[in-house]
């Protein structure tokens, strides 16, 4: 007799595949037709990821795509504008950038890229994926270090969008120590009544808007944002993703017989583990936060950022087992693990203040791992599981009732389920 489960499982794997394949332009796959049709930086890392084991000549096509948009100085745009973007907010006018006669945004996203590449080149094997994509991923590392960092350990960004975690709580306070003036715009990502009460607040998107045009007028030159930019936070989980990248990129390294870089690399991760430890971590909430720079303090926001530390293995034994505590007193608290942001501000349906996406789950899973945790971990698998099958490859999922919120048909929803249902 066949098992339901696997069946549904197996359902889902080619709805899955289905997903991604319609969300494909050349080279490269939208997160959503609903709200995002162009590439964006961090999801195509996740998609190929997810794609590594069932379609790699596609994985391998997106990470080429993508690396192939960095710029000159290293930076890799959080957005590649391939096609036509008439009626987007913010496109290509707005940004005024352009990288080879394509149009990329000015700002960035966590490298997830470094990962995403390694684990594509083990599951395929292929020295010309590597020898294509290297370059790149070693030029955006070392932009992240000499751009991006006061010390050459903790690393910055510069505006809520560069961690893919845009309207945090933890953005609050920083956000409300400058005055953005008068900034008319007009909003595309609210596309109905519903979508617009999960969406950031207009409040918060003039901040946005006025700090890429800051940026804009600063003509993106790092140096001179460092000294006026009003947002410069080391983010916990653009850290604990940096932290992992040096590592894969060491590993790369080595699989290119280039020991030298290697342990370049290596050393950076132990350097970067070291500081992040010293300066991130709040022993009073158990977790790690990120620290503003220019208001020169913590950001005490108990969200999943802090918990992606563990994706570096950047927490010591002791901050572990506290870090565990915070875990399943605060996040397994709710029926499904795990809830972006617990807190004051905790709200189920609004983006990044409480529902559960499948890419951090996935970041959290995969560190807890690597501690020995794998209950904690599996525990995280299965929601995951659980709210795609119920619910479809929603963008996030509400914590409490698990209905799928945000856009349908996410392609790095679709991609992460292929990977956690695969051959692991």
């Amino acid at each position: 007799m066949r098992d339901d489960r696997t069946t549904d499982t197996a359902t889902r794997r080619t709805e899955a595949l289905d997903v991604l394949r319609s969300n494909r332009a050349e080279g490269y796959t939208i997160p959503s037709a609903t709200l995002y049709p162009f590439q964006w930086n961090w999801d195509s890392a996740f998609i190929a990821l997810g794609l590594a084991g069932v379609e790699p000549e596609a994985a391998k096509e997106e990470l080429k795509s993508l690396c192939a948009a960095t710029w000159e100085n290293g930076l890799l745009p959080h957005i590649v504008f391939h096609t036509d973007a008439e009626g987007y907010f913010p496109g290509p006018e707005e940004w005024g950038v352009d990288v080879d006669g394509v149009a990329t945004s000015g700002i960035t996203q966590p490298p997830m890229v470094v990962p995403a590449a390694r684990r594509v080149y083990e599951a395929t094997g292929d020295d010309d994926f590597l020898d294509c994509v290297y370059p790149a991923l070693e030029r955006h590392l070392e932009w992240w270090v000499r751009e991006r960092s006061f010390d050459d350990a903790v690393v910055y960004v510069r505006h809520p969008w560069e961690t893919g975690m845009d309207d945090s709580p933890a953005w609050t306070e920083p956000l409300a120590a400058f005055d953005p003036g008068e900034v008319e715009y007009e909003r595309e990502d609210r596309k109905s009544d519903e979508l617009a009460d999960q969406r950031p607040s207009d409040w918060d998107y003039d901040r946005y808007v006025s700090l890429v045009r800051s940026a804009r007028a600063a003509d993106w030159d790092e140096r001179s944002l460092r000294e006026s930019c009003p947002f410069l936070v080391e983010d916990a989980l653009t850290n604990a993703i940096f932290v992992r990248a040096c590592d894969d990129l060491a590993a790369l390294s080595v699989a290119r017989g280039d020991d030298t870089a290697a342990t370049t690399w290596r050393e950076q991760a132990d350097r970067s583990r070291e500081a992040i430890r010293d300066r991130l971590w709040d022993e009073e909430s158990g977790t790690f936060v990120s620290y503003d720079r220019v208001g020169d303090r913590k950001l005490e926001a108990n969200s999943v950022a802090g918990l992606a530390a563990l994706f570096g293995e950047i927490p010591t034994n002791e901050q572990f087992e506290r870090l565990r505590r915070t875990l399943r007193d605060d996040f397994f608290a709710h029926e499904f693990a795990v809830p972006s942001y617990v807190g004051e501000a905790f709200d189920p349906d609004r983006y990044w203040r409480g529902p559960v996406w499948i890419n951090t789950n996935w970041l959290v899973a995969d560190g807890l791992r690597r501690y020995g945790a794998t209950d904690f971990a599996d525990r995280i698998d299965r929601d995951s599981r659980r709210l795609v099958e119920r619910e479809g490859f929603r963008e996030y999922f509400n914590p409490e009732t698990g209905a799928g919120r945000g856009s349908d048909r996410f392609s790095w929803s679709a991609a992460l389920y292929l990977e956690l249902t695969g051959d692991r």
